[in-house]
């Protein structure tokens, strides 16, 4: 008889996960409270709880500047806006990523390029990069995927070659490093999601670090009415006091959620840091999983969950639905990564409509695109579409019991060692 619980036997996980890190403290409850009382439900500037956050953040990134937003969308787009992504431009980034990497660049009216991956990180592939950029390339758009670092030397060295703008999606990497220096320092703008379940979280927030006090002068041009400008642009001087009407304002308790996490943060990363790598030693020697491991110089962080990949030979002999199936019966809380098409309709990003058959043409606005009227290529990422149908994730334990882990490691390697007989 089989010991797989999916066929009847003993499970493998007896002890659950119990994740006893509280995002929602009493810290965030009296934060938020506090404004509360004091009748604070808006703040349009750089003072109170918005000028704290925003200066500790700064800090942290080793940023001359910080600013807050309601959502990582709206800074990667104020970041696409403010190097001056225009119509007819191209900007490339990684087709593994969520969709708001790239959906803010047709805010702009211009094109996504799409590049492969590292199989080993999961993060842009340099020499991909190298290969798509044309003369039409303005902008090039790096994600720090789920903690993992882009190779920032390589990257920087091409951007500062070809005259492209760098743009830093760090919106899963919150005080992850290359060579000791936080990402989200090294481009033009580094844009951070603060949403939901991010190692930083306001509920609904963003914030966006640059150096260059006029690239945040056309950020606050964008989307932040009646705040103060820092630069010497001459079309932001024009318009003076007035915005270009996109209202992207932090609302103040959502930042008095975030500046507490903020504050958490390091102890956060520890743990986490501490997890990933005991379960990637778990599973190092396992047959048919394969750990993901950080490049030479990168410090991850935040990471938001926790990804593996299965090999082709396990994939090839039983399928990933039916693996994930397997350790899920043994008490595993494995999942399918959320990025593939098992959890998403579109897939990949450069296999999604939006990109390669929506006729833009028949959209108003700055989505109107007069070269885009049908169907594109899509472009060939063999590593991308390969390692995409491979993943697993398990979330981002951050305060469990040691135990716990190992059993659901134990569960992994279970199901692996029984992998026959999933057939």
């Amino acid at each position: 008889m089989s010991e797989l619980a999916l066929f009847g036997g003993p499970k493998a996980v007896t002890t659950t996960p119990e994740e006893r890190w509280v995002q929602v403290n009493s810290d965030v409850k009296a934060a938020v409270n506090e404004l509360l009382d004091q009748g604070v439900i808006s703040i349009g500037g750089p003072t109170g709880v918005i000028g704290e956050f925003e200066a500790a953040f700064a800090q942290m990134t080793g940023s001359g500047y910080a600013l807050a937003m309601n959502n990582g969308t709206a800074t990667l787009h104020s970041a696409y806006f403010a190097v001056g992504v225009k119509p007819g431009d191209e900007v490339l980034l990684p087709a593994y990523t969520w969709h708001a990497s790239a959906t803010p660049i047709i805010h702009c009216a211009a094109t996504p390029v799409f590049c492969d991956i590292l199989p080993e990180t999961l993060t842009i592939d340099p020499d991909d990069i190298e290969r798509r950029i044309t003369e039409r390339t303005r902008a090039l758009c790096v994600v720090h995927v789920f903690g993992n670092v882009c190779d920032m030397d390589r990257i920087c060295d091409i951007c500062t070659r070809h005259g492209i703008s760098l743009i830093e999606d760090a919106s899963h990497a919150h005080g992850a490093m290359w060579k000791g220096k936080p990402v989200g320092s090294f481009g033009a703008v580094g844009c951070f999601s603060m949403q939901g379940a991010k190692a930083v979280s306001g509920g609904e927030a963003g914030v966006a670090v640059t150096d260059d006090p006029d690239l945040l002068d056309r950020m606050v041009l964008l989307g932040h009415f009646g705040r103060p400008r820092m630069g010497g642009v001459d079309v932001v001087n024009q318009i003076g006091d007035m915005s270009l009407g996109a209202k992207y304002r932090a609302h103040p308790w959502a930042i008095a959620m975030a500046h507490v996490g903020l504050k958490r943060l390091p102890e956060l990363n520890e743990r986490r840091t501490a997890n990933y790598e005991f379960l990637n030693d778990q599973l190092r020697d396992c047959p048919g999983i394969e750990v993901i491991d950080a490049l030479p110089g990168a410090s991850r962080a935040a990471y938001l969950e926790y990804k593996f990949k299965l090999s082709r030979q396990a994939i090839q002999a039983v399928g990933r639905g039916r693996i994930v199936e397997a350790m899920a019966a043994e008490g595993a809380p494995v999942t399918a990564d959320r990025y593939s098409d098992t959890n998403y309709t579109y897939g990949l990003l450069h296999a999604a409509p939006l990109f390669t058959a929506v006729d833009r043409t028949t959209l108003g606005g700055c989505f109107y695109d007069p070269t885009r009227p049908g169907s594109a290529p899509r472009p060939a990422l063999p590593v991308a579409e390969d390692v995409n149908q491979r993943l697993i994730s398990l979330p981002g334990f951050i305060d469990v019991e040691r135990d716990s882990l190992q059993q659901v490691a134990g569960a992994m390697r279970k199901v692996m060692e029984h992998l026959d007989e999933l057939n």
